[in-house]
């Protein structure tokens, strides 16, 4: 998941060919779309809806398309904090202040230790299979948790009847919202699974390495969390490459001075189709 920007910046974006002062044709308007505190001025068809215009014209990969039919719930976002499903909500309708919110603000660092509660429950928890629905999960436990700190079972059916999971998991659903509730409310969890540790077969009286560690902005970043984790430990079992951490926009690598160059890191990430700026 990304992490969140700044809450006051303001971006000019949109695909069209009008210019700032150019007339809107009937079939166009132009909006103000907050999303996760930044402003984007677009002029979007009237028949647009707010996924189309996130993907396609702002290129945000913060929600995911299932049905496109508003059945499914993959899609949900919030808008002033009501969970919505962002493919059937017309773009159009929706410059006029309100807030949006998506899972790409909920993160406030990377690796999983910068998780938002509820995200780090789905991940450790199992609430998650193929990954499709888990954003929209994400958020309607997000609208849930805002509102009510401690969910019966019931209330926990009731804010998710509107989000489906194809692969089965809501034993796996219902359990993360119960961990991430216990979290938020300040109580100790256990998770189910524990984020993953690679140990190295190193020889028993290895010496310590000092190693030389930086942070990497990737130029095609992940499109979720999930696909960042196994890409993180195929590089952790590269040689010189000491830890890993980051999220879908970034990554931070420790590497042995003595065997790795930073040049030589850049260029194993670029090998392994994930080159850095």
């Amino acid at each position: 998941m990304l992490s969140p920007a700044p809450a006051t910046t303001a971006t000019t974006t949109g695909t069209t060919a009008l210019t700032a002062g150019a007339a809107v044709p009937a079939t166009m308007r132009r909006v103000s779309l907050k999303i996760d505190g930044l402003s984007h001025d677009v002029v979007v068809d009237n028949r647009e809806s707010l996924w189309e215009t996130m993907n396609f014209q702002l290129g945000l990969a913060n929600s995911n398309l299932g049905c496109d039919r508003a059945q499914c719930g993959a899609c949900a976002v919030l808008v002033d904090g009501k969970p919505m499903n962002s493919c059937t909500i017309l773009s159009s309708r929706l410059g006029r202040g309100q807030k949006i919110t998506t899972v790409a603000s909920l993160a406030t660092g990377p690796g999983v230790e910068g998780l938002h509660p509820i995200q780090r429950a789905f991940w450790l928890d199992g609430g998650f299979q193929c990954g499709i629905c888990t954003k929209g999960f994400i958020m309607s436990t997000y609208a849930l948790l805002t509102a009510i700190p401690k969910p019966t079972h019931g209330q926990i059916a009731d804010a998710v009847s509107g989000n489906i999971c194809r692969c089965g998991e809501y034993a796996g659903v219902f359990r993360a919202v119960d961990t991430a509730a216990a979290e938020m409310r300040g109580e100790k969890v256990t998770y189910v699974s524990k984020p993953i540790v690679v140990e190295a077969a190193a020889p028993a009286a290895a010496p310590t390495v000092t190693g030389t560690s930086k942070q990497f902005d990737f130029v095609n970043p992940f499109s979720t969390i999930e696909e960042f984790d196994p890409f993180a430990q195929q590089l952790k079992a590269q040689a010189g490459i000491l830890d890993v951490s980051g999220s879908q926009g970034t990554i931070t690598v420790k590497w042995d001075p003595s065997k790795l160059t930073e040049a030589q890191v850049r260029a194993l990430l670029a090998s392994m189709g994930r080159a850095v700026k």
